[in-house]
């Protein structure tokens, strides 16, 4: 039997309270987070499109490189050092440059330099910097032996030809094979102009992590590391090497003599140290130019 209501007012509470029940349990769950679309990467009308290597991660742009840098109309050279000008850098050289024969790994292929403190050691932490203006080509994060590596390239045909006169750049030959003693699996095949050629810089062993992506500009003398001793190094320095090979080549990463290294990362590293596609240069030669 229906309990007896005191006054009409109470009768209207009491179907207030009954909706308000029914509401609380009709309580719809929470939304999901919301995924914003990614926006396409916005080139620059003027800049020339690159090739990459497949597959490619995009390049993110970053606030670091404004304003956007130009066609070379004057190019220079850049300590690799900041602090320490052009013409002192070879007297901070650790390790010089030893050309392996053609096909080997072995033995040093770039120069090294040692930023060095009281009593002779290696310090860590100087800035590194481009030494010409280019893009990058790779990014190489913590992976053995270049450790902490960026690779940028410079178009040959923005190059002065006084430079490339003195440079005196090898002439493209046919890839060689790898020697049998250094596994070169296969990888992905690599997009490239072949009518075009490109200085490539190998900046290695820095202390922190790459913040740069490939595709990105790099001007002269911009800050793109510091000295370090990551991957196969035994003391703090600065690992340059330089080579030649068609324009436009990507290269996601490379590594090697590690086990968790993977075949891609070993081909791409065959490709640049052994295969012939890119061919050796001494970095020293550069100090052999003169700013226009």
């Amino acid at each position: 039997m229906p309990l007896p209501v005191r006054s009409k007012w109470e009768a209207v509470a009491c179907l207030c309270l009954v909706f308000s029940l029914a509401a609380c349990q009709a309580v719809s769950p929470s939304p999901s987070p919301t995924l914003l679309p990614t926006s396409p990467i916005q080139q620059s009308p003027t800049q020339a499109p690159t090739a990459s290597v497949l597959p490619s991660p995009e390049a993110t742009p970053t606030a670091a490189f404004s304003p956007e840098p130009s066609p070379i109309s004057n190019p220079q050279l850049c300590s690799p050092l900041q602090g320490i000008a052009w013409a002192d850098i070879p007297a901070t050289i650790s390790n010089p440059f030893h050309p392996p024969q053609p096909g080997s790994d072995y033995p040093h292929q770039g120069v090294d330099f040692a930023d060095t403190g009281a009593g002779g050691i290696a310090l860590t932490g100087r800035v590194v910097q481009a030494v010409m203006d280019g893009e990058v080509a790779a990014v190489v994060v913590n992976r053995y032996p270049y450790g902490n590596a960026l690779l940028v390239e410079s178009p040959v045909e923005r190059i002065p030809a006084s430079w490339l006169e003195a440079l005196n750049l090898p002439a493209p030959v046919p890839t060689l094979e790898a020697i049998p003693a250094l596994t070169c699996p296969s990888g992905e095949p690599l997009e490239y102009d072949p009518q075009k050629r490109s200085i490539y810089l190998l900046y290695a062993h820095m202390e922190a992590l790459p913040t740069l992506e490939p595709g990105q500009k790099v001007l002269c003398g911009q800050a793109i590391g510091t000295v370090g001793m990551s991957g196969n190094a035994l003391n703090p320095h600065l690992h340059l090497e330089m080579r030649v090979a068609p324009a436009g080549i990507r290269l996601e990463s490379m590594a090697h003599y590690d086990n968790s290294a993977s075949a891609q990362e070993m081909a791409n590293y065959c490709l640049w140290r052994v295969n012939g596609l890119f061919q050796l240069v001494d970095p020293m030669q550069l100090w052999s130019l003169e700013n226009p």
